[in-house]
């Protein structure tokens, strides 16, 4: 059977070819597993953060301006990988060049892969807490956390089709448990504030917000490219990120914020809701978990041609297992808040470099390779990333919103290295006429 046919792409994800016409769909899965993805622990723990150190009325602007900013660059991201049917593997080596590409790849590949550990461990200290809360049963975190590693992996050699069936449970689901939390409605929890009332900045929530799920805005081109029309990708994921996303955000603090409560899952446990709760804890971690090793996976499988996609992701999902038995996330935390600045100018550079080239196409990919190193985007990528690296730890600021910095410093620079390289090669071909 060729790998080209619809079985080999669910064995293969087409992580090193474009994908062909016959795989193409519609938009609908773009925005079903962003927001999917959107429903999960973290973005509950963000929004009580916010709500809890800057107020309601104030989080509730900060909400809408990191939306828009996360669904513009999502949907710039989605389009391009709409339009050149690439995974961000391939993109990393149209933009990056070869060995630049390579470097890329193998540091997205294993923050994900980390990232996967992270989502397993916390899930598993979520889950086996409130379900003592409850039931008064005691569950290793542990056990949690290789049961989900199992799941996760499970859905991740679906590739996006997988993606996709979890997130149209999801989105639904927490829909009818905002709802029936709103009616029931509830008292203080009395659980503490993790963040004192004034002491978020407005810059600061904001950058908490685009950070939150810029991995997924950087890793868009891999569901962005089995859309028919490129249009209907951005939009897609532009309506997730932009729209629905402050709307999670928003109606998440107003429980959190009410009930004094630490996140939305302990509303829903001190309304009475702690299985549906539970629930929906699950399957945010799931699609999640499963999106950020499917990423991580095609990356490797690019970067490593003699391995093949499934052994790849049953590999990475085994090492994330481990990453979250042994808590490795106390260690990948603060690398991982340097990717939050440092994926921004990834996502940057490979919509400028598409949105630049008029040959960047599927007709007309993979005719020329693409050279060794392109020392425009390497050097936008550094000056970008120290930039919003300095904004975030409040060295300096362009805008007053780190991942915002790092994204100006790198399309300026990006633009300006890449001119003055035209302008010396016109110069060179001048002389040699």
């Amino acid at each position: 059977m060729s790998r080209e046919s619809p079985a080999g792409f669910i064995a293969e994800g087409y992580a090193r070819q474009l994908v062909p016409d016959a795989q193409l769909g519609g938009a609908h899965r773009v925005f079903f597993i962003v927001a999917g993805a959107l429903c999960g622990l973290p973005v509950y723990v963000l929004a009580a953060q916010v709500v809890h150190g800057m107020g309601l009325s104030r989080a509730r602007y900060a909400f809408l301006v990191g939306g828009l900013l996360s669904g513009s660059l999502g949907a710039l991201s989605a389009y391009c990988g709409a339009r050149t049917r690439m995974n961000l593997a391939m993109l990393a080596d149209e933009a990056f060049g070869t060995v630049g590409g390579r470097v890329v790849k193998t540091v997205i590949a294993l923050s994900l892969v980390a990232w996967v550990g992270v989502i397993l461990s916390v899930l598993g200290a979520t889950a086996g807490s409130a379900i003592h809360s409850l039931y008064d049963v005691n569950i290793d975190a542990s056990w949690i956390a290789i049961a989900a590693a199992i799941a996760v992996g499970a859905i991740a050699l679906h590739g996006v089709r997988g993606l996709e069936q979890v997130g149209m449970v999801i989105a639904p689901l927490l829909l009818v448990l905002l709802a029936w939390t709103f009616y029931k409605g509830c008292t203080a929890t009395g659980v503490a504030a993790s963040v004192a009332p004034g002491t978020l900045g407005f810059g600061a929530a904001v950058s908490a917000v685009v950070g939150e799920y810029v991995v997924g805005i950087v890793i868009q081109p891999d569901y962005g490219r089995f859309v028919r029309r490129p249009s209907g990708a951005g939009i897609a994921s532009g309506l997730a990120l932009g729209v629905a996303f402050p709307c999670i955000l928003t109606l998440s603090a107003l429980q959190t914020f009410k009930c004094s409560a630490a996140d939305l899952i302990g509303v829903m446990v001190a309304v009475g809701i702690g299985l549906p709760a539970i629930a929906l804890l699950v399957l945010g971690a799931w699609i999640d978990a499963s999106a950020c090793l499917y990423s991580g996976s095609l990356s490797l499988t690019n970067e490593v041609k003699r391995f093949r996609l499934p052994w790849v992701t049953i590999s990475s999902a085994g090492i994330g297992c481990l990453c979250a038995i042994f808590h490795a996330e106390k260690f990948f935390m603060p690398f991982l808040a340097i990717l939050g600045v440092t994926f921004p100018p990834v996502a940057a550079i490979n919509i400028l470099h598409t949105l630049t080239r008029a040959s960047d196409t599927p007709a007309a990919a993979g005719i020329t390779r693409p050279p060794q190193v392109r020392w425009a985007a390497a050097l936008a990528w550094l000056a970008g990333s120290c930039v919003g690296y300095l904004s975030s730890n409040g060295y300096l600021t362009v805008s007053g919103i780190a991942s915002i910095d790092s994204i100006l410093v790198t399309g300026v620079i990006w633009l300006a290295a890449t001119r003055v390289r035209r302008a010396a090669r016109r110069d060179t071909l001048g002389s040699l006429r």
